[in-house]
């Protein structure tokens, strides 16, 4: 990685003519930061105004997000959701896009858990489920941050 990719804890990456720095909390994975990345790219195309960790006035912070006048239009989550975290988002936002993001696996386990969160409700927004592979990194990295990725590349499916 160049110098303007790993400025202590910060990352640079690269999609459609834009740039997004993620900042690594001593907490975080790599892993966790390298998705975020990726499901940026993969979605800037549908929603440009995408915005990392912001707060959205809900007890729970989006990795991803985009807003409009009437809340979350586009929220994407990046590895591990708790089951509160997931049932809160589901149900208080039934007319959101949500992308839920795995590392490598499958997404089976997580798609139980959506169909038992939703099966009381009507939801007007699709969920997509993402599995990015062990290697997305790398294969969709290039050295010097720049992302090359479309949905057609993952193990995808979307849940209406």
């Amino acid at each position: 990685m160049d110098s303007d990719l790993a400025l202590s804890g910060k990352y640079t990456f690269r999609a459609g003519g834009r740039k997004l720095v993620v900042v690594k909390r001593p907490v975080e994975r790599f892993r966790h930061v390298v998705m975020k990345a990726l499901l940026w790219a993969l979605f800037l195309p549908s929603y440009p105004h995408l915005r990392v960790e912001v707060p959205i006035g809900c007890k729970y912070k989006p990795d991803l997000v985009q807003t409009g006048p009437q809340g979350p239009e586009f929220w994407a989550e990046a590895g591990h959701i708790g089951t509160q975290k997931l049932r809160c988002m589901l149900r208080r936002f039934p007319r959101t896009h949500f992308a839920l993001a795995v590392w490598g696996g499958s997404f089976a386990p997580l798609e139980s858990r959506i169909h038992h969160q939703t099966s009381p409700m009507r939801r007007s927004a699709p969920i997509d489920l993402i599995a990015f592979p062990e290697d997305a990194d790398t294969h969709f990295i290039d050295g010097r941050g720049w992302i090359r990725i479309t949905l057609d590349d993952l193990n995808r499916r979307r849940l209406q």
